[in-house]
């Protein structure tokens, strides 16, 4: 349910958020350029050609990992330990309901063009981490390399325009991580939930993410006067002649379809955030990509203490 004034023709905002993917994918390449500088590799020990560490050897190693070149220059044993190297997959699903096409102002950028710029910025950290992304279009398109993320742009317009229709239709496998970005207005009403959908992703083992994109006047409304509410369809939902009288109420009722949206994650134990559009995407982009990455890290390995480190001998 969104306020009628600037609400744009659905077909016409999809062409457009099209024609703008080279802009939106240059924005994203510096965000996340930006966010590199910041951020530590996500390495693990594991199966692969790379040299990562040293560390002393303990009773049980497989005496096959011995480093005896490295230990006859100490007093110790050294195990030489190798980088994990096995892709993890990531599905990255922007829902372009009608919706997301809206904002309050034309000050304003569309929800829709902030879920394309974080979904691209996301996919370019992971894919130069050595992860394959993919996203919910018909063939379930997948990615390894950031040169292709303009194709990745164009299949994420092709996926499902309705949370409730899509979640569950998505079949991304075992063991995978899951974002879902939208404004999940599809849930505005007090019976709707998308916790069967999140449910059945995480039965299949999955861990997740849902991004809650919102205009900041569906956050707090600060309409005064005459305002018609419509929803997708153009149908009148409510007519207010003076709006600012029910602005209290409407900060409630936001907050509970909210919290409602964050309950339903935290139950499949999802990560929830909120990003308000005129707000920055770095630090919610920060927390979504160290969330994902740290979970999807394989279980029962774990890094061993850098004791030492340095060049292959």
């Amino acid at each position: 349910m969104v306020p009628a004034r600037n609400l744009p023709n659905q077909i016409a905002a999809a062409r457009s958020l099209a024609a703008r993917l080279p802009q939106l994918i240059d924005e994203s390449r510096r965000l996340a350029t930006a966010l590199r500088s910041g951020l530590h590799g996500n390495r693990k020990v594991g199966p692969g050609s790379d040299f990562w560490q040293f560390r002393p050897y303990v009773a049980g190693d497989p005496t096959g990992q011995i480093d005896w070149r490295r230990s006859a220059r100490s007093d110790h044993t050294f195990i030489r330990q190798t980088e994990w190297q096995a892709s993890h997959t990531y599905w990255i699903w922007p829902v372009f309901s009608p919706s997301a096409f809206w904002s309050s102002t034309e000050k304003h950028p569309p929800k829709a063009d902030r879920m394309m710029v974080m979904a691209l910025a996301l996919a370019d950290l992971l894919l130069r981490n050595g992860e394959t992304v993919g996203t919910f279009d018909a063939p379930h398109t997948r990615i390894t390399v950031h040169e292709q993320l303009e194709k990745f742009g164009h299949a994420m317009l092709n996926t499902p325009a309705h949370a409730d229709q899509g979640l569950t239709a998505i079949h991304p496998g075992r063991r995978h991580s899951v974002l879902i970005l939208g404004d999940f207005l599809e849930y505005a009403a007090a019976g709707d939930s998308p916790v069967a959908g999140l449910r059945r992703l995480a039965h299949n083992q999955n861990d997740g993410a849902l991004m809650q994109v919102l205009d900041p006047a569906e956050c707090v409304a600060d309409f005064t006067g005459r305002i018609d509410f419509v929803d997708a369809d153009d149908n009148l939902v409510l007519h207010c002649e003076k709006f600012e009288d029910q602005h209290a109420e409407f900060a409630r009722r936001s907050a509970h379809w909210r919290a409602r949206i964050r309950d339903a994650a935290t139950l499949n134990q999802w990560l929830y955030n909120l990003h308000v559009s005129t707000d920055s995407p770095s630090q919610a982009l920060m927390a979504l990509y160290q969330h994902m990455t740290e979970r999807a890290i394989p279980t029962g390995t774990h890094a061993a203490p850098k004791t030492e480190r340095g060049q292959p001998t």
